[in-house]
């Protein structure tokens, strides 16, 4: 009799505490999440050269902006991480990128990478653990997503120019998760907009109606590119064996400016394991530069007279995304005099690659 009268009086006592510290709360606080999903959490660093380590969620952020997770829809399941990466971050990919950025591609026929009107952009890959801000980013992501930075594909980088897009389609398949990072916003367009989707609550369908969205994104679930922003979207079903019809998605046309963008690809398990592992442990070796006219095997010169330019060109030339090991031998491209910029974009011109263009990063 008397444990049971202490332990109501437990009980009685601890729920009396519980109100208490619930009472010292907003209401706000007390249901983080329940309607619509948005947590804020504010940065307090200051600028440094460190880079945060792997087990922070959030990026090291010189301007103290606000983050905060928002869930944006639930077909397909869309969420938008506001400053995921700090302008320097958004900086440094896009340094490591542009020198090698190409005509972007798409999955054709045998798994080969074609170009097709569908998508527009210029684009080029980022090794997984390629530096140091790469792997604390890609941690980053792996805490968010909840699935491990072995199951990310390397981080694809894009630049959309006026009238580029990328057309409705899904990335299923193998794929379960798609995150756009945006490192620039363009003035006008590119936003993300899902043709088959629902906002996940009636407040933002009401903002979006009021937005200054393009004519491809209007009347549908959008998202209005933001420098530092993420947005991650479920390419399938809970039950990660069916495709979500929901991810429907397009890159709207760019009308004003220039969007540059990171694409991380997220899979149910290790994506391509053994490479994974060997990036861990091998430094990255920097690409050269397609604007320099050279030669990058001794044998060039034997292989252009025994006819491979033409027998082999995507080795010796370059194809998709590849730049050619002796486009020097193979004529494809011109020696330049020390300082000559024009020679040196004619060779870029001339194998496909974008000839960057440091204003449109926007101070950055």
């Amino acid at each position: 009799m008397i444990m049971r009268i202490c332990s109501l009086g437990c009980i009685i006592l601890s729920l009396a505490s519980w109100r208490s510290v619930q009472g010292s709360r907003s209401e706000e606080d007390t249901f983080i999440g329940w309607q619509g999903e948005q947590y804020a959490a504010f940065h307090t660093s200051t600028a440094s050269d460190e880079v945060i380590g792997e087990g922070s969620l959030f990026s090291l952020n010189e301007t103290a902006r606000p983050a905060w997770i928002q869930t944006i829809s639930y077909k397909p399941r869309a969420m938008v991480y506001h400053n995921f990466l700090s302008d320097r971050e958004c900086r440094h990919i896009i340094d490591l990128a542009h020198a090698q950025m190409k005509r972007s591609t798409v999955v054709g026929s045998k798994n080969a990478g074609v170009v097709d009107d569908i998508r527009t952009s210029y684009g080029t890959f980022l090794r997984r653990h390629q530096d140091p801000v790469i792997a604390a980013i890609e941690h980053r992501l792996a805490l968010w997503s909840h699935l491990p930075a072995s199951h990310q594909e390397d981080m694809q980088v894009l630049r959309y120019g006026p009238t580029n897009k990328y057309g409705p389609h899904i990335d299923g398949l193998e794929r379960v998760a798609t995150v756009l990072i945006y490192l620039v916003e363009p003035d006008y367009g590119g936003e993300t907009a899902f043709t088959e989707s629902v906002w996940s609550h009636p407040e933002l369908q009401g903002q979006a109606e009021r937005a200054n969205l393009s004519q491809c994104a209007r009347g549908r679930v959008a998202y209005k590119p933001k420098r530092g922003d993420a947005l991650m979207f479920f390419d399938t079903m809970p039950d990660y064996k069916q495709t979500d019809v929901h991810s429907m998605h397009t890159g709207c046309p760019v009308v004003e400016g220039v969007k540059w963008n990171a694409v991380k690809w997220l899979h149910g398990t290790p994506f391509r394991g053994d490479e994974y592992e060997r990036a861990l442990k091998e430094p990255f070796k920097p690409l050269p530069d397609p604007g320099i006219c050279a030669n990058l095997h001794e044998m060039c010169e034997t292989w252009a007279l025994q006819g491979e330019c033409k027998n082999n060109p995507g080795f010796m030339i370059g194809a998709g995304a590849s730049m050619g090991s002796c486009r020097l031998a193979c004529n494809d491209c011109e020696r330049c005099a020390e300082g000559d910029m024009d020679c040196y974009r004619r060779n870029r011109d001339s194998g496909g690659f974008l000839n960057f263009d440091e204003s449109e990063l926007k101070g950055i």
